[in-house]
């Protein structure tokens, strides 16, 4: 009977991957067949978090910024603890430490327990948890009960732990996808900006595609690229593409010359990965904006007028990274008010397994319709297309970023 209850809560507990799931689940294994309540505390980053469970009750939660005492002690020594409680006197003092919050320990003194075991969480060769547990009057730990309450604490702290590592991915994933993407997009003088970002399904695997615009009113610059792959190397030449972009443009912010030193620095590392980018260099004329436009690979900007017609502008170039020595030939693009450029990457095009063609023909037919509107309304629309199409099941990241010369 006690192999079966392990093997059903050792179910039931890896039953999720969602931290706060995995905590309640464990909760529920032990409660009200192995103990009449419990409490899971969770060392993370530092702070402790104690998440109880009363027989017939909901779920409750709190923090400290360290383990108590008696917590402290299960972490260190990895070995288990029995307190037989009286509630008063020293063994009250010993209920204190192990359930540190006021109204936790207020539901255990109510069960007037007989005992309260605390059992430590070890995995992977590191003690980063507890598991305390309490019976009623009468119904105290045996040395069959602990070693029952010690083989479900093995399965506990497994999918924990699996949980633990899986929201520190999606947390470090998240932090370092953020940092390659500039928080918000600078005010300048003669244009209007937008921009839209979406990870592909499954945000804890790190994408490559990214943007930036940086610069004065009279002389400013813009990028747009995608790296090969995904996961933090690509992560990795996601913020070299992107810093080497910005460093070259410092000391001569020709289109030729910015990609010409991305392709270099890619070309001459053994990442294997390669970069598909676009770069602009922007001045004001008297009738508008003037941008002189180099690509490595990328699909090719559109060109929105302000009666609704589209033209891809014809600029080539190998991506950045494959070979040495590439020269990249600039296009120029003058842009009058009301006119848009539109910059994408691939994962707006293909999405849905669409070909190029497919994808690009309905991509201009999307933006026609927001000729007049915002460039807000315009990046917006085209992330709704995208996710509509494709719903739980994309695969890419996308990025657009459109700019417009203001009127």
């Amino acid at each position: 009977m006690r192999a079966a209850y392990l093997v059903e809560a050792g179910r039931q507990v890896s039953g999720s991957l969602n931290l706060v799931h995995t905590v309640r689940r464990s909760l529920a294994a032990c409660v009200p067949e192995l103990a009449d309540w419990a409490q899971l505390m969770i060392v993370t980053r530092g702070e402790a978090t104690y998440t109880s469970l009363l027989d017939g009750g909901v779920p409750t939660a709190a923090r400290r910024p360290i383990p108590s005492a008696s917590h402290a002690r299960l972490l260190i020594t990895g070995r288990t603890e029995l307190l037989h409680v009286g509630l008063d006197g020293v063994t009250a003092d010993g209920l204190t430490a192990l359930v540190p919050d006021d109204a936790m320990r207020g539901q255990v003194s109510a069960l007037r327990p007989a005992d309260v075991l605390g059992v430590p969480l070890t995995a992977r060769g590191t003690t980063f948890g507890t598991l305390t547990l309490a019976r009623r009057a009468g119904l105290g730990f045996d040395t069959e009960d602990i070693r029952l309450a010690e083989e479900l604490a093995v399965r506990i702290a497994l999918a924990v732990d699996a949980a633990r590592r899986y929201t520190e991915r999606s947390h470090v994933a998240s932090v370092l996808q953020d940092s390659l993407r500039p928080p918000e997009l600078p005010k300048l003088r003669g244009v209007e900006l937008a921009a839209r970002y979406r990870p592909a399904a499954g945000d804890a695997e790190i994408g490559g595609d990214f943007y930036d615009v940086w610069g004065g009113d009279d002389d400013w610059a813009f990028t747009l690229g995608d790296v090969s792959g995904k996961g933090v190397e690509a992560a990795v030449v996601t913020g070299q593409a992107r810093h080497t972009v910005r460093g070259a443009s410092a000391v001569d912010r020709s289109p030729a010359a910015v990609l010409g030193a991305l392709n270099t620095m890619l070309a001459g590392t053994t990442s294997g990965r390669y970069v598909t980018a676009l770069y602009g260099r922007v001045t004001p004329t008297p009738g508008g904006l003037r941008v002189e436009l180099a690509s490595a690979g990328h699909p090719p900007p559109l060109l929105l007028r302000p009666d609704g017609t589209v033209t891809p502008i014809p600029v080539r170039g190998l991506a950045a990274g494959l070979v040495e020595g590439v020269t990249y030939e600039p296009a120029t693009v003058d842009l009058a008010p009301g006119d848009t450029l539109v910059l994408y990457t691939d994962g707006v095009t293909e999405a849905g397994g669409r070909s190029v063609r497919e994808g690009t023909r309905r991509l201009t037919a999307l933006v026609q319709h927001y000729a007049e509107a915002g460039v807000e309304p315009l990046v917006e629309a085209v992330e709704i297309a995208v996710v509509e199409g494709t719903g739980a099941a994309q695969r890419d990241d996308l990025a657009v970023l459109a700019l417009r010369a203001a009127g």
